[in-house]
């Protein structure tokens, strides 16, 4: 679907230039661009198939794919350029100098959003309950982080910087972590392991879509839990001292099982970890707080609305099914390096024991 996107995004452009009286060899440099980077898409799987790495190697393959990924994402962004421009002359035409301002317009967007996607801020909320048994409770959880294509070091430093300024108790990932060869990921797994260490009352994770497109499964979970974190597949764990329940889902495209509380949990703190938002089915009442990523808030406005109707829910905290749910925008981006108007984050949440 996303391929049939890009094909028609990029055919307007192309009618655009042609209609602006571009010079035909300009015009098959753009074609000759085009296709390559929608071939190199659908090769590297553009529309998010599970694929055998059997063409190039993971690490290449992941490269190829989010940069073609980009190259989409930037044609949109043209279009709707493109568009507005026309828009605003009333159709009279397209002309050379409109073109320029269309690809102006462009490319300050994309400027914008790759500048946006590098700049992870921390959302801290505080939750109040009689439930927990110590006065406060600091959980810090990442999500949808995408270690690999293009993303970089760096910018996983700087959300795992905000992590570790806030000491948090409890360190938890929330899926989507891995997606792509970690064997070039020395630095991130070790950031990884030196949070997950330093979280007094543990680290626990939850898979997300991402590690299950990947082909060996249980290769990424063994990194996971190398990194130092308990992986919760469809399980539930108590988190000694604290009164607090955790329930870990895992993605549902693997699947996931009912909650299947004990009596004394309507007692105790009941903290789901589902790295899609959806809310079990038999949630109703029985849970005080679910934290969930996956829709990176959109990535890119106005997406966000979409993913809100979605999800069922908005962006950060609401009510839900007689507990809270909050939605996080997640840390990375999928594919394109770039994020507008959805700025990526790391959540830190404090329990707050009511007197």
């Amino acid at each position: 679907m996303f391929s049939v996107l890009s094909i028609g995004t990029q055919y307007f452009i192309y009618k655009k230039l042609k209609q602006a009286g571009v010079k035909k060899n300009f015009l098959f440099l753009f074609i000759l661009w085009a296709a390559f980077w929608i071939l190199a898409g659908l090769i590297c799987g553009y529309d998010f198939i599970k694929v055998e790495y059997d063409i190039f190697p993971l690490h290449v393959n992941e490269i190829f794919r989010a940069l073609s990924l980009t190259w989409s994402i930037i044609t949109l962004i043209a279009f709707f350029a493109f568009f507005l421009v026309d828009l605003v002359t009333r159709f009279n035409g397209f002309t050379k100098k409109k073109i320029l301002i269309a690809v102006l317009i462009t490319a300050l967007v994309t400027l914008y959003g790759m500048g946006e996607a590098f700049f992870v801020q921390e959302k801290h909320i505080v939750i109040r309950t009689n439930k927990i048994s110590t006065d406060k409770i600091r959980i810090a959880y990442i999500t949808d982080s995408h270690i690999g294509g293009l993303s970089t070091y760096r910018h996983f430093e700087r959300a795992m910087k905000i992590v570790n300024d806030a000491s948090p108790d409890i360190f938890i990932s929330l899926g989507d972590t891995i997606d792509g060869d970690m064997n070039y990921r020395t630095r991130e797994k070790n950031l990884l392991k030196a949070a997950a260490q330093k979280a007094r009352l543990g680290a626990y994770a939850v898979n997300g879509n991402h590690e299950h497109y990947l082909i060996l499964d249980e290769d990424v979970e063994n990194i996971i839990r190398d990194c130092g974190f308990n992986l919760l597949i469809n399980e539930r764990v108590e988190v000694p001292g604290t009164n607090i329940t955790l329930i870990g889902l895992d993605d549902a495209i693997h699947g996931y099982m009912k909650i299947f509380l004990k009596p004394e949990d309507k007692n105790r703190f009941v903290l789901v970890l589902k790295h899609r938002p959806g809310l079990p089915f038999d949630a109703e009442n029985n849970f005080d707080l679910q934290i969930s990523g996956h829709t990176h808030g959109g990535q890119f406005w106005p997406l966000v609305y979409f993913k809100q109707l979605a999800a069922g829910a908005p962006q950060g905290l609401s009510h839900k099914a007689g507990g809270l749910l909050y939605i996080s925008n997640g840390s990375g981006f999928n594919g394109a390096m770039m994020r507008i108007f959805t700025p990526p984050e790391v959540t830190v949440i404090d329990l707050v024991r009511e007197k």
